[in-house]
């Protein structure tokens, strides 16, 4: 049996309560000759819920995991997470999207390799990249930078200077890194 978007959303609000920020259902429509509609359901949660939202997430139906990110966008690092449920049953899928800033001084959540060990990969990343530990996460090598990229220095952060591998500045356009140089742009 699978549940609506609506339903999946209730079930989450019953666990969660308060924790609940802000929420927004989501509908896109594919198909010309057999038109289906693909539901999502978008939550901004508190970082400190984030464990039950995934347990709660787990109890409906085991989920794909579509995506985990995360974005420096100042005091915080804004995390994403992105499951679908229902998957085996074709056009009944409903994804989940979990929406939660982590404050730069507090950069730390549970792993969810404990439920889904397929997260690792996602988890290694976002910790090279981002700065984020992951608590519980038993294999930390690097995945896409080398052994020695110097400790403390995450290519996706923002506020952070010092590599001077153009990795560092993914975020800036290659106009803008040569004005802070003085360089002629051409």
């Amino acid at each position: 049996m699978t549940l609506t978007a609506e339903e999946i959303f209730d079930k989450l609000k019953e666990k969660l309560g308060d924790a609940i920020l802000n929420y927004e259902f989501k509908e896109y429509k594919m198909g010309v000759k057999r038109p289906r509609t693909y539901k999502e359901v978008w939550m901004e949660i508190d970082k400190n819920a984030f464990k039950k939202a995934v347990e709660t997430i787990f109890e409906i139906d085991y989920p794909h995991l579509h995506f985990i990110t995360g974005g420096d966008i100042g005091e915080v690092i804004q995390m994403i997470y992105a499951f679908g449920l229902f998957h085996r049953h074709p056009w009944s899928e409903v994804s989940i999207v979990l929406k939660f800033d982590l404050p730069k001084n507090e950069l730390v959540l549970p792993t969810i390799t404990d439920l889904m060990l397929g997260a690792e990969t996602n988890e290694r990343e976002i910790r090279e990249m981002l700065g984020i530990e992951f608590d519980g996460l038993k294999n930390k090598r690097h995945l896409f930078l080398p052994d020695d990229w110097p400790e403390g220095k995450y290519p996706w952060r923002r506020d952070e200077y010092g590599v001077d591998d153009m990795i560092k500045h993914t975020h800036k356009s290659v106009k803008d890194i040569r004005e802070e140089r003085g360089e002629q742009s051409g």
